[in-house]
């Protein structure tokens, strides 16, 4: 399997709401950094899936674009969920109640693949962009 193939497949996963087919897709040592979570291992990944699920139930990551160099692929997508739970407080954030609130979430992913698993995944994305989706800051009284 092709590095790109391997992340198709991981996204593939996420999208049926696998969650051990998806963790099964990362190295037991890999790197896992998303803002504000760095971490290490299948138990990060696992503690990701069960953040999202809490706050946002069975989200949808619509893949924009997928670019493959060698065992780098990046990922350009949209994640797409309704806020129905609280979302943890992290960092000087407070805990977020459910605002039943649908997000359609740009973000980017570069993942680094070995011997057919992900040995590491990096996130980034506009978390102001999330919170003004959510009706959590005053942008949307002054760009909507």
């Amino acid at each position: 399997m092709t590095a790109k193939a391997l992340i198709e497949n991981a996204v593939e996963l996420w999208n049926k709401h696998d969650r051990e087919g998806f963790i099964a897709c990362f190295a037991e040592d890999c790197e896992f950094n998303v803002p504000r979570r760095p971490g290490q291992g299948r138990d990060a990944v696992a503690a990701w899936w069960d953040f999202n699920a809490t706050a946002w139930g069975p989200g949808y990551v619509r893949a924009e674009m997928l670019i493959e160099s060698g065992e780098t692929v990046v990922l350009e997508a949209v994640y797409e969920a309704t806020h129905t739970g609280p979302l943890p407080a992290l960092g000087s954030r407070p805990e977020i109640a459910a605002t039943g609130k649908s997000i359609q979430f740009p973000y980017i992913s570069v993942y680094t693949v070995r011997d057919g698993l992900i040995v590491s995944g990096r996130s980034y994305w506009d978390t102001l962009e999330m919170l003004d989706q959510l009706g959590q800051t005053s942008m949307s009284d002054n760009f909507h």
